[in-house]
């Protein structure tokens, strides 16, 4: 399941989640990520299938650079500890993985590295700053107006996260837990 979460984490990137789950579950279906070495061209076809999304027929709008941002990551986790699950229980805090991941896993930015350490069960202690939770800090005041991009680098996500920490502290929960809670309420507020 790890390696799931992993694709569906690098996948999500400019995609809506609900194809980027797709897609992972159909690598998960064929296993392509479980073998030692995962080939670009099988990751690439499996992408270029059809996907049942939503009862719809869609298609993965990036196969050939997704697949090749996979069989990266893949092939980096491979060289640094052998498997996923070795790689997970090797890092002593999560920033330190989510770190690993910005820097060895190409097209994986912070939000996706914490998007993926939340969801593979590791942390609560990181925020998942998708559009709506950015929506909600700016509204509410919880942080400056950062310039265009500032989200991607690590510096930038995280002088937005701590903002959030602060916050979600000052109420007694996990930051994880917050912005949980707050992408569910703006979801609905912004349909």
């Amino acid at each position: 399941i790890l390696w799931k979460e992993l694709s569906c984490c690098v996948l999500s990137s400019q995609v809506k989640y609900s194809v980027a789950v797709a897609a992972a579950d159909a690598l998960e279906r064929e296993a392509v990520l479980y073998h030692q070495a995962a080939s670009v061209n099988a990751l690439e076809a499996i992408l270029r299938s059809p996907l049942l999304v939503e009862r719809r027929v869609q298609h993965y709008r990036f196969p050939k650079s997704k697949a090749q941002q996979l069989a990266a990551t893949h092939a980096a986790v491979h060289s640094a500890a052998g498997g996923l699950l070795p790689l997970l229980d090797g890092f002593s805090c999560a920033e330190e993985a989510r770190c690993w991941f910005v820097t060895n896993a190409p097209g994986m930015g912070p939000k996706q590295a914490s998007m993926f350490l939340r969801n593979a069960g590791m942390t609560y202690d990181l925020a998942v700053l998708d559009r709506h939770v950015v929506d909600y800090m700016d509204e509410v005041g919880l942080a400056s107006a950062e310039r265009p991009g500032a989200l991607s680098t690590l510096n930038g996500y995280s002088r937005r996260e701590n903002a959030l920490k602060a916050y979600a502290h000052s109420l007694g929960m996990s930051v994880g837990l917050m912005d949980w809670a707050i992408w569910i309420v703006m979801r609905v507020f912004k349909a």
